[in-house]
């Protein structure tokens, strides 16, 4: 039996959720960092001690490294009518994904993770649909250097993900398995291993219209396969709870 990664969960629980900003862990080294916070402009920023590579500049918070906080001045332009460049962009900027994410976008996720009930039982429908009219921030970003997609945390408003941390450094993020695939003339959809976003033209740019993650427990046989591939994870599911 091969292993089922639960991983592929997560993205619809945390969707369904106001994503939080990234946190960072307070590091003893943060004093060699080039920018420290002035408590007289914020001392809110006091309690976000700087990590190596981190940096802040101007934004309410901290930020992982790779990113800058520049947030868009004026009205927001669609970056390409062309798909590819189009999501090259909004994969790397934070502002680009409030704007372009349809309101409402159609989340589609697995029934059992929002109502607590057991993966594969035939009681209950297999999948949960709603409208979430927040803006979708995803970990995927495009490294224009290195021409491949590769993973990282939340981008939130205002910020554009560089790849390049406070020192001028790559931050050689992984990549990730991610393609694209042409639907027609006017959709795309984004596959990786446990999702499918899809992509819409309108009138004015492509905007992201459905998000799909889908069920690692999918074919199981109920109900002590289901069961078994339950326990195989060692209890995780039930964290997600």
């Amino acid at each position: 039996m091969r292993p089922i990664v639960l991983l592929a969960l997560l993205p619809f629980v945390a969707h369904c959720t106001e994503p939080p900003a990234p946190q960072t862990v307070a590091d003893q080294s943060a004093s060699a960092s080039p920018r420290q916070p002035d408590a007289g402009e914020n001392p809110s920023l006091q309690r976000w001690p700087l990590i190596p590579g981190e940096t802040r500049g101007n934004s309410p918070g901290p930020m992982m490294p790779g990113r800058i906080y520049a947030p868009a001045e004026g009205p927001i332009t669609c970056p390409s009518q062309e798909f590819e460049a189009f999501f090259h962009a909004f994969l790397n900027n934070g502002d680009l994904q409030v704007a372009y994410t349809a309101k409402p976008y159609v989340l589609k996720g697995p029934y059992y993770l929002q109502h607590n009930t057991e993966p594969g039982d035939p009681a209950n429908p297999q999948w949960e649909t709603v409208e979430v009219h927040r803006p979708m921030h995803d970990r995927y970003r495009y490294d224009a250097q290195r021409q491949l997609y590769v993973s990282d945390s939340w981008l939130l408003p205002g910020q554009k993900w560089t790849g390049i941390d406070a020192f001028g450094r790559s931050t050689d993020n992984s990549p990730t398995q991610l393609e694209i695939r042409q639907v027609s003339q006017t959709e795309y959809a984004m596959h990786t291993r446990d999702r499918i976003t899809t992509f819409s033209k309108r009138a004015d740019c492509w905007y992201l219209t459905h998000d799909w993650t889908l069920d690692p427990f999918e074919g199981c046989q109920w109900p002590d396969q289901c069961r078994s591939m339950r326990e195989y994870e060692g209890g995780f599911m039930d964290e997600l709870d």
